[in-house]
């Protein structure tokens, strides 16, 4: 009997063939890879009380202050450092100072010259957390993005408070990017739909794609991350689609390579060196450029 006789080792080659196939080959330049932390343990978390108007736009509670520097911790034990160019920040409270936690500067003081990325803030019971303020000296720009904020609507602690209030808070961090000073994509009679944030996080992840940056850093949420994460992996090996689309706990980091294999992106690569061509080899590799 002939090898493509025996259907059992048809299934076998085809299989194999087919796992071959999913392989993707790029150069490093035309990829980025991206880290993703959902914000730590908020007030709204703590009291488990999302239709509460006492947690509108959450800052994070003491615990979820520790879960921040904590990742700090993680974050300079690594072997290699993350190299990042620039941390994208969803514009709710508890977002910003995880970002601020993991990614910020030491301690600020009036005779620094940098902006402080943070303001010292009092305690308010049961609202906000004692906090110094903290150096964005040596950081990575911060920058607010709406795009990775929390599904919208109806839950209070997911309706931002306005862009003045938060500049002054966070002086050193960039709100260009948002138009609007009041929150008027949160509406309080309307959530967000599932399709809705689907298509919201695909763009932001296309936005995220099309940025000169090759290594960045993203705060934001679970809803808005389990989204994300469910645009991608379909046609990956279970074990990694379900690591892909489990739920994020609390401060949870987690890194991921973004490509897009059909439109090509020319970030720096550090490694690359040209090398010189072989005299012999001159002219093919003059007729292959020209074809």
């Amino acid at each position: 009997m002939s090898l493509l006789a025996d259907s059992n080792q048809r299934a076998e080659i085809l299989k194999g063939g087919s796992a071959k196939q999913s392989l993707q080959l790029l150069p490093l330049r035309h990829t980025k890879v991206v880290h993703f932390v959902r914000h730590g343990e908020g007030f709204h978390n703590l009291v488990g009380d999302y239709d509460n108007w006492d947690y509108v736009d959450a800052h994070l509670t003491e615990a979820g202050w520790q879960q921040a520097r904590k990742l700090r911790e993680h974050i300079q034990s690594l072997p290699d450092s993350l190299q990042l160019q620039a941390v994208v920040i969803s514009p709710l409270t508890r977002a910003i100072e995880t970002a601020i936690g993991a990614f910020g500067g030491g301690a600020w003081t009036s005779a620094d010259s940098d902006k402080p990325l943070m303001l010292a803030q009092e305690a308010v019971k049961s609202k906000r957390a004692e906090h110094t303020a903290v150096s964005s000296a040596g950081c990575p720009p911060f920058i607010i993005h709406e795009g990775c904020r929390e599904q919208l609507g109806k839950n209070p602690c997911d309706k931002r408070i306005n862009i003045q209030e938060l500049r002054m808070r966070y002086p050193a961090i960039d709100f260009t990017l948002v138009e609007d000073d009041d929150d008027v994509l949160w509406v309080p009679e309307r959530r967000e739909t599932n399709e809705e944030l689907l298509q919201r996080s695909a763009a932001f992840a296309q936005w995220l794609m099309d940025r000169p940056e090759s290594r960045l850093a993203v705060v934001t949420h679970s809803s808005f991350l389990y989204h994300l994460m469910a645009n991608f992996g379909q046609q990956a090996a279970q074990p990694i689609a379900d690591e892909m689309h489990r739920w994020y706990n609390n401060c949870e980091f987690r890194s991921l390579v973004l490509s897009d294999p059909s439109n090509g992106h020319d970030f720096p690569d550090p490694y690359h060196s040209l090398g010189n061509t072989p005299a012999a080899e001159k002219d093919i590799v003059i007729a292959d450029h020209i074809c």
